[in-house]
Parts: C-alpha cells; sequence; structure tokens
C-alpha cells in the first residue's frame, strides 16, 4: 500500500496510467537469460491467501521502485516495500467483497494487459527462433575489431535509390571522393568530402558499424540501411593495436559477450520488424493523419506534458494517460480510418479507434511532433497482436499471469479508492496524532553528500556500450574519462546534482548534464539530511481518515489471511546482491 497515495489523497487519479513503452531488446535480453537463472527467479518468494509471486515478480517491482523514488537499496527498504506488496494482495484478494470484479475500470485494465502481453511474448518468441546465442569465434572475432579504429567516409540518403548511381559510378572504378564531390554537389573541390573520421566497433549504429568493420582498407560496402538511413562506407585507413593478448581477451569476454549478443537482438529485430512492415503495404489516409495531428496539436496546455526527462528512463509523464487519450477521443469518430494494411491476403483497415488502444504504449511527445511515425508504431504494435491473437496467444500461460498481476494491483488501487470515498463521506470529527502530522512534510530542504564516479562519452550510444561492459565486469577505472568524486556535499547547483539524488545506489546508470554531455554514472555512496522543513496542515483530518481507513482495514484483512514469507530467500537474494557488488 503506497503511503504516498495515502498521504495525498485529493491529489492521486482514480485511474493510474497502466502501460509504458514496449522495450524490446529488454524482452529479448530476458528470453536468452539460462535457464538455473530462469529457475532460481521462477522460485515463491511469498504467497498470499495462495496467491504466490516469484523473485522475479518482486525484483521487477521493486527496481522500478527504486527508480522512481531515488531511494537506497537497503535490506529494510526491501522489506518495507515486501509488505506494500502483501497489503496490495491482502487487498486485491478481497476485492470481490465490494463488487469490484465488474468494475469497468479492472475490465479494461485486463483487456488492455491482455492485447499488450500477448504482442510481446509473440515478439520474443519470433526473436528466440532466429538469435543464437554468439559462438567464441564471433566474440573473439569481436574483441580483436574493438581493438581496431576505422577512418571512414560515407554517401548517405534517407532513400535507398539515391545512392544508386553514384554506388554504379564507385563500381566502374571511379574514385570515393571524386563521387563524395559531385554527391554532395560542393562548391569546390573538397578533399574531406564525406569524412567521418574514426570510429569504434561498438560506438556507432550497428548495421553501420558491421559494414564499416567487414570492409578492408581502401574499399567500399553495398549501400547498407541504418536506423538513420542508408550508407555507403568506405574505409580509409585501419588502425590496428600494437598486440592483442590472451589474457586480456579472456578478461573482457564477459562484456564483450553482452555486447555481441545485444547487437545480434537489435539487428535481428529490426529487420524482422522491417521484413515484416515492409509486406503489410500499408496505405495511410493523409486528410485523416492531418485532422489526428491537428488535434493532438490542438490540446489545452495542462495536456501537454513536461518533455524534460531524466536521461537513464522516460519517466512515465511523457507517455499518455487515461485523461489525455479520453480528451482525445472525443476529436474523432473512432471508426475514423487512419491507414490500412495488407495482412494475410486481407486489406485491413487501422482505425482512430485502434490508434487510441495503443497510445499507452506510445510518448507523448512523438504523438505531438512526429504523428506519422507514432500512427506507424501504433499499427505495428496492432499487427503483432493481431498475429499473436491467430496463435492463440491469450491462453499462453506468460500472458495469463502477466494479466493477472495486472489485475491485482488495479484491484488494489480500487479498493483503496473505495475506502478513501468512505472515509472522506464520514463527517465525525477525529484527533489526528502529531505522528502523522509529521509525515506531512512540504517545501523541505535537504543536504546531500555523496560520493560517485562518472566516464563522460559521446553519444548515447557509446553510453549504452560502456555501461554494458561494466555490467559484465569491465573496470571503470579503465577508460581514460573515468572521473571519481569523493565523499563530498552536492550542491543544487552541481551539474551532477539530478544523478546524485536519483540515482540509486551501486547501479551504474546512463545520464546526462548540460556540460558533459552523456556519461555512464554510479552512484556509491549518498547521505541525505533534512535541514529545514515546513509542515502542512490543510486537510489534514481529511487526510488521516483516508490513511486510517485504509489502514484499519489492511490490518484487519492480513489478521484473516495466511500469509507465508521465504525470509531466507528473501535475505539470500539481498546478500548475493551485495556481494556481487563487492567484486
Amino acid at each position: 500500500m503506497s503511503l504516498k497515495l495515502l498521504l495525498e489523497y485529493g491529489c492521486f487519479n482514480l485511474r493510474q496510467p497502466f502501460f509504458f513503452l514496449l522495450v524490446l531488446s529488454f524482452f529479448i535480453i530476458q528470453s536468452c537469460t539460462d535457464k538455473k537463472n530462469t529457475d532460481e527467479l521462477s522460485q515463491t518468494l511469498f504467497e498470499v491467501n495462495g496467491i504466490e509471486m516469484s523473485v522475479n515478480d518482486f525484483q521487477s517491482k521493486y527496481v522500478r521502485r527504486l527508480i522512481q523514488t531515488g531511494q537506497n537499496d537497503t535490506k529494510a527498504g526491501r522489506y518495507r516495500y515486501l509488505n506494500e506488496l502483501i497489503d496490495n494482495l491482502v487487498l486485491a484478494d478481497k476485492s470481490d467483497e465490494k463488487g469490484l470484479l465488474d468494475d469497468p475500470i479492472y475490465l479494461k485494465a485486463l483487456e488492455y494487459q491482455e492485447r499488450k502481453s500477448m504482442m510481446d511474448y509473440y515478439f520474443i518468441d519470433r526473436m528466440e527462433e532466429r538469435i543464437e546465442p554468439p559462438t567464441d569465434e564471433e566474440v573473439r572475432l569481436a574483441f580483436a575489431k574493438k581493438q581496431r579504429k576505422v577512418y571512414v567516409r560515407q554517401l548517405f540518403s534517407l532513400k535507398e535509390s539515391d545512392l544508386e548511381e553514384p554506388y554504379q559510378r564507385l563500381e566502374s572504378g571511379e574514385n570515393f571522393v571524386d563521387v563524395a564531390n559531385d554527391y554532395f554537389e560542393t562548391s569546390e573541390y573538397d578533399s574531406l568530402a564525406g569524412y567521418l573520421g574514426p570510429i569504434s566497433y561498438f560506438g556507432v549504429d550497428d548495421a553501420f558499424a558491421e559494414a564499416a568493420f567487414s570492409t578492408n582498407q581502401g574499399e567500399y560496402s553495398k549501400p547498407v540501411r541504418s536506423l538513420f538511413g542508408y550508407h555507403i562506407v568506405y574505409v580509409e585507413f585501419i588502425e590496428f593495436p600494437a598486440m592483442i593478448t590472451e589474457d586480456e581477451y579472456q578478461y573482457r569476454k564477459p562484456g564483450i559477450t553482452s555486447q555481441v549478443r545485444l547487437r545480434k537482438q537489435k539487428l535481428v529485430s529490426n529487420s524482422y520488424v522491417r521484413d515484416l512492415m515492409s509486406t503489410l503495404l500499408v496505405e495511410v489516409d493523409a486528410e485523416n493523419l492531418a485532422s489526428l495531428r491537428v488535434s493532438i496539436g490542438n490540446m489545452s496546455e495542462d495536456q501537454i506534458l513536461d518533455t524534460t526527462q531524466e536521461p537513464e528512463q522516460e519517466q512515465e509523464s511523457n507517455f499518455w494517460d487515461d485523461e489525455r487519450i479520453g480528451s482525445l477521443s472525443q476529436s474523432l469518430d473512432q471508426s475514423t480510418v487512419l491507414a490500412t494494411y495488407l495482412l494475410k491476403g486481407e486489406r485491413v483497415e487501422f482505425t482512430f479507434g485502434n490508434y487510441l488502444s495503443w497510445l499507452p504504449y506510445l510518448p507523448f511527445n512523438e504523438s505531438k511532433n512526429r504523428t506519422g511515425a507514432s500512427l506507424g508504431r501504433a499499427l505495428r504494435n496492432e499487427v503483432f497482436y493481431q498475429l499473436a491473437e491467430d496463435e492463440d496467444y491469450s491462453g499462453d500461460e506468460r500472458v495469463e499471469n502477466e494479466v493477472r498481476k495486472r489485475g491485482y494491483d488495479v484491484l488494489s488501487d480500487l479498493y483503496q479508492t473505495e475506502l478513501a470515498i468512505e472515509a472522506v463521506s464520514d463527517s465525525t470529527s477525529i484527533e489526528v496524532p502529531a505522528s502523522f502530522r509529521e509525515r506531512l512534510i512540504r517545501n523541505r530542504q535537504v543536504q546531500i553528500r555523496a560520493s560517485y564516479w562518472k566516464i563522460p562519452v559521446s553519444t548515447v550510444k557509446e553510453a549504452e556500450e560502456v555501461k554494458e561492459d561494466i555490467n559484465a565486469g569491465g573496470l571503470p577505472i579503465s577508460y581514460d574519462s573515468f572521473n571519481k568524486v569523493d565523499y563530498k556535499i552536492i550542491d543544487p547547483t552541481n551539474e551532477d546534482y539530478s544523478l546524485v539524488r536519483k540515482g540509486i545506489v551501486g547501479m551504474p546508470v546512463i545520464g546526462n548534464s548540460v556540460s558533459e554531455g552523456w556519461m555512464v554514472f554510479q552512484l556509491n555512496e549518498r547521505d541525505i539530511e533534512e535541514i529545514n522543513s515546513q509542515t502542512i496542515v490543510d486537510n489534514l483530518e481529511t487526510r488521516y481518515k483516508v490513511f486510517n481507513r485504509i489502514s484499519s482495514e489492511v490490518e484487519r484483512l492480513r489478521a484473516q489471511a495466511i500469509i507465508k514469507v521465504d525470509t531466507l530467500l528473501f535475505d539470500e537474494i539481498y546478500e548475493l546482491k551485495k556481494e556481487k557488488e563487492s567484486e
């Protein structure tokens, strides 16, 4: 049960956002986890009235909580959150007593979660069919390529057809620089036409890197498609390392293996999605798309989300929520056709209603600023869902489990809402304990002391590779840009203040600062001391009534419930985590 929700009654949404962006690589990585680790994660950690929750269920929820709150990971914090989850299940299990199983919010949440999970697991299974674990030969080759520095030029276009003529000229033997000058229409001959400089194997787009590092010095690639467009890559010079040792390879092997696996996943998944979409022969209704763009653009200012976000994650506020979706739904007829596509030999309509059903997955800013791209993303999700439905993924055990877990969360929220309404309706005067009053603190001023390290890099792609390497056992200090900050006061004006305030101790994250740009950042130690605060008193009695009503009901239901917690396993998870951090 969320203390924040109880203390801030009157401010929380009765229908909190149910969904978040589908991060395909996360699901792929999860699906490739070794069987031993999967078995450990599936162990039952606790149960309430026969409702079981696994290690993985707890870990995924708890990590999300840490990211949202910026709290440190402590054993006491884990036990507090464990009790919150138990409270939620106690409420959810008895929600039928208030008739909540027929609540339209609950039923809609189950429907949406089923669609999402069917799409997720259909995609995961298709990737498992296509992705083989990296071989030692592949990892050794990637290790060797990572030691090199390749100096490249390129011809680039958003359309593949633009590269046909220059490619034929290169095939006929013309000089690359001459062709590049003509292609880029330089005002005078430029010896640096198309020059990009040195690139690293894991520091650029995956497809671009594979083309560059598979091309000999003085040669060029065939047109290759990246996430940005189409390229002809010319390798001007390759700088090889002085020496590669077996000891260094063995030391770096875990990290390189992870990087190779991730690259294969990205290349295969991108290719799979592109190939699938190309077979759909999508036809967009330009007029209706324009109307949709205007409708989103005309949403009132209080419905437009803040574009600022933490660099290591997308904040929930950057996604569509129920209120915004409800507002947009009034702008067009649900049956308005935005596009049509060909699926299994039949022309299918993608309507405004279909688009609305996928909005909870989509970034609001993309919908507003790149409506066509947002439409394409929603249409892709719909296609995956249709394919999953054809193969009866609604009956998949994994899907049913995700739907069941989502249902518990929604029922608990609805139960608490019912209790809150009952408490607010009670006109009886009640004395508010001083201990509760002290919890309601606003305008806190705090002093933060922390120690941390950071590794500034050039691009977010490079940051992802550095983080992957460190997670796999690489040493942060081995990077030239490594910078360690000893334990000291971190002032709000400090460029790293936000990362320090919200970081999770012991977990490397990708961050960004105005002065340094992208970086990999890890908080090692943090202490927060309150130096000034002001107690709020408005609606204090009402707030306490809500808190007391929900707390009393949870206490009553817990006394009747059969609750089992594997405390040995719970403590073991934490100790294993601490051991890993100290290695």
